[in-house]
């Protein structure tokens, strides 16, 4: 027991530590950010991201400081009622964008009472961001005060999220216990935020418990001694001084089809990694984006982009989920896609390459790197289209996947060659999938619609046709489907550069 305690306080004081090390850099980060001239946009990602941080390395010292006993309250008298619907109301642009519906009710004007700001903003705030984050959209968070019989205040925070599961209940608030550990948990976390709002109440003689149902919702209810000893002081926050939950930015998908960009695909959960990614991307690419795995698979269906940039952890499906799912469906087994991990040990790397994924990155992540893989990716694909376009592509040249799907369609028009009204509505019945995705993969692999992958086909037969037969030029274009023979010549003179006649005419001398 003794060496346990001695170890417990070894990992504490190490934490501890490291913690304290951390706010030297954040320091001079956060300093040097502002005296950077312009970038305001990213100059507030900066700032957010490292206050975020900040945050937690507060959070642990706070654990530490509670276990030393070291933690002292500092009581001010005042209406606590203003200064929770101050905290309340700073998640509301969060919850906004979440379409979450948040709001704060109590049946009396003003409460009295001594309070610590900083402890009640701790407990609030993670509260009300917890019960955000593990609700759907469209769902409800309300936050109710009441004066409770036994002279308490009571502050209740209930939402219609997922809930917690009955065995993890008992659980909630030890250190670091989280209760999904999958890469499909709905949002981030690291198993502070509650063990601290209950080390917190307990500082203050209060208590906190929570009740869940498991599809409907939790409900989390702090109750706080009334006392009126403290000297009288206004709050020492304002609304603008909280900055918890500063407005997040829409992202709308580039609908502009003439765009010759490629188009590229982000599914990313975190507001401030997707608007990274589209600073470092816009330029180069066209940009689409989803909020989660399902909505990332739904949106490739739709699109079908030329190349996906993936998160692994993420609500609804994982990225390992999104990668099994589009590299098994014939419409879009043929994108690339990109995994982004925080998990960077060799094994994750290998995992997400045998998923499928054809690139693997650790956040952080290299701008730089990130380009070239793109590139190099997008640089793949473009190869492929000229590989498919080769009039001597055949199975013998056959090694990727997709290849199988240009092997089929080049093979219908072989075996309809003849016939004129042979198109894109019969390629689509043939491969079970629809027109519209018939030409966006056709498009995506070989660089040609659907129609002019077919007319390619038949110009290419009516050459070979030329070279190893004594047809004439009528009959050749009958047999690759073109009745009208001075049409025949001039798609046939748009492709070789010369007209049937004069082809003929050259190989004739040739041979």
């Amino acid at each position: 027991a003794k060496r346990l305690r001695d170890l417990d306080q070894i990992k504490t004081s190490l934490y501890t530590n490291i913690t304290h090390e951390f706010r030297t850099p954040l320091t001079v980060i956060q300093g040097i950010t502002d005296q950077i001239q312009d970038h305001e946009t990213e100059k507030t990602l900066i700032r957010r991201n490292s206050g975020q941080l900040l945050n937690l390395i507060n959070q642990m010292l706070d654990l530490s400081k509670l276990e030393a006993g070291k933690m002292e309250l500092n009581l001010v008298q005042g209406d606590i009622l203003s200064f929770l619907r101050y905290i309340t109301e700073s998640f509301h642009s969060l919850a906004l964008n979440q379409k979450i519906n948040l709001n704060f009710y109590c049946d009396e004007e003003t409460i009295e009472m001594d309070y610590d700001p900083d402890k009640i903003l701790q407990i609030l705030s993670n509260l009300v961001s917890n019960a955000i984050k593990f609700t759907p959209e469209y769902g409800k968070v309300l936050v109710t005060v009441h004066r409770l019989a036994s002279d308490q205040l009571g502050i209740k925070i209930k939402d219609t999220g997922i809930g917690i599961p009955p065995n993890q209940l008992p659980h909630v608030f030890e250190r670091f216990h989280q209760a999904d550990t999958g890469n499909t948990r709905p949002a981030e976390g690291t198993g502070i935020g509650l063990p601290l709002c209950k080390e917190l109440v307990t500082l203050m003689d209060g208590s906190i418990e929570v009740s869940s149902t498991l599809g409907q919702g939790s409900v989390f209810v702090v109750c706080l001694p009334i006392a009126n000893l403290a000297s009288k002081a206004p709050p020492v926050k304002t609304l603008m001084d909280l900055n918890l939950a500063p407005v997040i930015p829409s992202f709308d998908p580039e609908k502009g089809l003439s765009d010759d960009r490629p188009r590229l695909l982000i599914v990313e959960d975190n507001h401030d990694v997707m608007h990274y990614l589209t600073n470092c991307l816009k330029a180069d690419y066209q940009l689409f984006y989803a909020r989660n795995g399902q909505q990332g698979i739904d949106q490739a269906r739709e699109i079908i982009p030329d190349i996906i940039i993936s998160d692994v952890m993420m609500p609804e499906k994982d990225g390992f989920e999104l990668c099994t799912t589009l590299k098994t469906d014939v419409r879009t087994d043929h994108i690339p896609i990109i995994l982004l991990t925080a998990k960077a040990d060799m094994n994750s790397k290998l995992e997400g390459l045998e998923y499928g994924a054809d690139a693997y990155l650790t956040k952080p992540f290299h701008q730089q790197e990130l380009h070239i893989r793109l590139q190099k990716l997008v640089a793949l694909r473009q190869r492929l289209q000229l590989k498919y376009n080769q009039p001597e592509f055949n199975e013998e040249h056959s090694t990727q996947r997709e290849d199988a799907f240009v092997l089929k369609v080049r093979q219908l028009i072989l075996d309809h060659l003849d016939d004129e009204h042979f198109g894109v509505e019969d390629v689509a019945v043939a491969t079970h999938i629809s027109s519209t995705h018939v030409y966006r993969k056709m498009k995506a692999l070989t660089g040609k619609s659907t129609s002019q992958f077919i007319r390619q086909i038949r110009m290419q037969e009516a050459l070979r046709l030329m070279k190893t037969t004594d047809l004439n030029i009528s009959e050749i274009a009958y047999s690759v489907g073109v009745q009208n023979v001075s049409y025949f010549s001039k798609i046939f003179s748009r492709y070789f550069g010369k007209t049937a006649s004069e082809m003929a005419k050259d190989l004739k001398q040739k041979g």
